[in-house]
């Protein structure tokens, strides 16, 4: 790794990554607050209207408990897309930005190899990916605390979104493979966010109707069980681990092509 090179890349990614990490707690506030049995019916009254669209956005089941509650209305769909967002700009600024404006020669001129150069850019990505975790979990204790002291256990909540970043980590590996590997400006910068987002969409079909069902265990998203990760169950863990570790060797690919490419600059 690079030390200075990190640092001024991380900084240059901390704005991005704040105002993702804003929008997400300002959700997670919101949907904590919601856990009311009164709204709770109310909630399930609009389910019965709209079902299917409910089953769209990973919302079909609210759940018995906070901890399910949360999972349901805010892993589902806003902790996957929001993150996958912040996967694509950073993934643009670290790498597809600086060959578009030419600065990558600079880079390139250093006296390091080019694997190293890369794995200081991903490092800033990863931390970033950390920061949001962290902010999240603390937020979400806090508020869980403030509004309903004891439902939320720690170390559940903790497992949930451990799990959830094993996703984001796959989101952000499929990011960076493309902007690392493609040789067009446009195909890098789109290729992995839209691939990922084909994987968003065919999920969300999975849930309008049971003709469709089958489509949810065709992504890899399938693999993701925040509950069955609390709850210890071996399927789930492994499917968590799956997801991390075929992220991380995304991100190793992609820096493996990169280190090899042709570049003209």
């Amino acid at each position: 790794m690079i030390v200075p090179l990190f640092r001024r890349e991380l900084r240059s990614c901390l704005l991005p990554t704040a105002i993702v990490a804003a929008v997400t707690v300002l959700y997670a506030g919101v949907i904590i607050g919601m856990y009311d049995p009164e709204l709770g019916e109310s909630l399930a009254l609009m389910r019965d209207a709209m079902p299917e669209l409910f089953a769209a956005f990973g919302m079909a089941d609210q759940g018995t408990t906070l901890l399910e509650f949360v999972v349901n209305y805010l892993h589902g769909f806003l902790l996957v897309v929001l993150p996958l967002v912040l996967a694509a700009v950073l993934a643009n600024r670290l790498v597809v930005r600086h060959i578009e404006r030419g600065s990558i020669s600079y880079l390139l001129a250093q006296p390091v190899g080019r694997s190293r150069l890369m794995l200081s850019q991903a490092g800033v990505l990863i931390l970033c990916l950390v920061l949001l975790a962290a902010v999240l979990t603390v937020f979400e204790l806090a508020v869980a605390q403030a509004m309903f002291p004891g439902e939320l256990a720690v170390m559940d909540l903790v497992a949930v979104n451990a799990s959830t970043f094993c996703l984001w980590v796959f989101l952000s590996g499929a990011c960076w493979a493309g902007a690392c590997a493609l040789p067009g400006i446009s195909a890098a910068r789109w290729a992995g966010v839209s691939v990922c987002s084909a994987f968003v969409l065919v999920q969300m079909l999975s849930g309008v109707g049971d003709g469709l069902s089958w489509l949810g265990d065709a992504t890899p998203l399938a693999l993701l069980d925040p509950l069955g990760v609390a709850g210890g169950e071996a399927g789930a863990v492994a499917g968590a681990a799956v997801l991390g570790i075929s992220g991380v060797a995304l991100l190793a690919l992609g820096t493996a092509v990169f280190a090899r490419r042709d570049l003209s600059v």
